[in-house]
C-alpha cells in the first residue's frame, strides 16, 4: 500500500516521565493525538523505537496506519554500544516508508491540525516545507530565565562544555528572558515571514521526497557514534545531487516541543567523549562531491583530513575535546566499522 506522506519519528525515550515537570503527559500520546486530528489523512506513521521490546503504549487504539519497528539490525552498530545512532534510526524508518513525501518529526512534540496539509500544499508547488520548533515548559513558551537555567534541557545537557560556558552561549542565542525557539526563526521573520532556506538549514522537523532520499542513499552513518549535523549533511547532499532551492521556511509553520529529560543512560551513555568532529565529515562530503552516502569506505587521506579538522577550530572548542586526539581505540573502531549498504536493496527485504 502507498501513501502520500510517511511521518517518521525516531525515539529512545520512555513514554512517561519524559516531559520535565509534567509527568502526566505521555510523549507519544500527544503526538498521536495531533496526527488523529490532521485535516490531511493520507499518511502513515512510522515509529523507529530503540525501546521497541519494552515500549508500553496502547498501539492497538491508533486509528490510522502506523508501523512500530525496532532499529534494523544492519543500522544499530553504535546504538548497541550505547552511543548516538540518529542516522541509523532514520535509515531504518526509510526502509519501511511507503509515502511519496517523508516528514521527519521528533518525540515530545505537538503541532496544528493543518500541519500535514500545509506540507502537502507546499509540495504541490515543488517545495519541501520545513517546520521550526518552539520550546514549551510547563505548558507555555519557555524563556531563558533562572528557572530554565535550573531545569531546562539545553541549560543542563546541551553542548559538552562547562556550565558557565553553556550559560554564556545560551544567553547569546536567546538573551535574558528570551523565548527558547528555533534559531532560524528571527532570520525568516526579518525576510518577511517566509524564505527559501540554504541547504544547511535542513534539520529538525524536515521534509523531503522518498525518491530524493533514496537517490542519496539516506542519512550518512559516518555521523553516528556522535550526535550532530547528520541532517544538515543530508540537506547538503540533496543539494549536491540536484535538489536545489527546495527548502521552504515559514514562521507560521511551527512545532511545539515540550522540554524533556534526556534519553535514559541505559540506552545512550551520557557525557561520553566524542570520537571525531561531524563537521569534518560534512566538509569532506562537500569537498569530494559525495552526495551518495554509505557506498564507499574512507581512504587514508579522508581519515587524516577528518582527524586534522577535528583537532582545530571550529571543531575543537578546547584542547583534548576528542578522545585520544582521534588516534585511540574508539577512533579506530569508528574507522573499521563504516556501514556500507544500499537502501533500495534493503527495502526489498522488508
Amino acid at each position: 500500500m502507498s501513501y502520500r506522506i510517511s511521518v517518521i519519528l525516531p525515539t529512545a525515550r520512555t513514554s512517561k516521565e519524559s516531559i520535565i515537570e509534567q509527568p502526566y503527559l505521555n510523549m507519544l500520546e500527544m503526538t498521536v493525538n495531533c496526527l488523529i486530528k490532521q485535516t490531511f489523512q493520507d499518511f502513515e506513521f512510522i515509529i523507529v523505537d530503540a525501546l521497541h521490546e519494552t515500549r508500553d503504549f496502547p498501539f492497538h487504539l491508533i486509528p490510522f496506519p502506523f508501523k512500530h519497528v525496532p532499529v534494523h539490525e544492519n543500522h544499530r552498530f553504535w546504538l548497541d554500544k550505547k552511543r548516538w545512532n540518529v542516522a541509523g534510526c532514520l535509515n531504518t524508518g526509510l526502509l519501511h516508508a511507503e509515502g511519496e513525501l517523508i516528514v521527519r518529526i521528533d518525540d515530545c512534540s505537538e503541532f496544528e491540525t493543518t500541519f500535514l496539509e500545509r506540507i502537502w500544499e507546499a509540495y504541490q508547488n515543488d517545495l519541501w516545507l520545513q517546520a521550526m520548533h518552539i520550546r514549551f515548559f510547563k505548558g507555555r513558551p519557555a524563556k531563558y530565565d533562572n528557572e530554565y537555567r535550573e531545569k531546562g534541557y539545553e541549560a543542563r545537557y546541551a553542548l559538552m562544555v562547562t556550565e558557565e560556558e553553556r550559560f554564556d552561549v545560551l544567553n547569546r542565542i536567546y538573551g535574558e528572558n528570551g523565548i527558547i525557539r528555533d534559531t532560524r526563526y528571527e532570520t525568516v521573520k526579518k525576510a518577511g515571514g517566509t524564505m527559501i532556506a540554504p541547504y544547511q538549514w535542513m534539520y529538525g522537523y524536515s521534509t523531503f521526497t522518498l525518491e530524493a532520499i533514496l537517490k542519496i542513499n539516506g542519512f550518512d552513518e559516518l555521523f553516528d557514534g556522535d550526535k550532530s549535523l547528520e541532517d544538515q549533511d543530508c540537506g547538503s547532499r540533496l543539494d549536491l545531487s540536484g535538489y536545489k532551492n527546495k527548502f521552504l521556511l515559514d514562521v507560521s509553520h511551527q512545532v511545539i516541543e515540550h522540554e524533556h529529560e534526556p534519553i535514559p543512560e541505559t540506552i545512550i551513555s551520557r557525557n561520553v567523549p566524542n570520537i571525531k568532529c561531524n563537521y569534518a565529515v560534512y566538509l569532506l562530503n562537500r569537498m569530494r562531491n559525495r552526495w551518495k552516502a554509505n557506498t564507499v569506505k574512507l581512504t587514508e587521506e579522508d581519515i587524516e583530513f577528518i582527524r586534522k579538522e577535528s583537532l582545530k577550530p571550529p571543531c575543537s572548542p578546547k584542547p583534548n575535546f576528542y578522545v585520544d586526539d582521534c588516534k585511540g581505540e574508539l577512533f579506530d573502531l569508528w574507522v573499521k566499522n563504516q556501514n556500507i549498504f544500499d537502501l533500495r536493496e534493503e527495502r526489498l527485504s522488508i
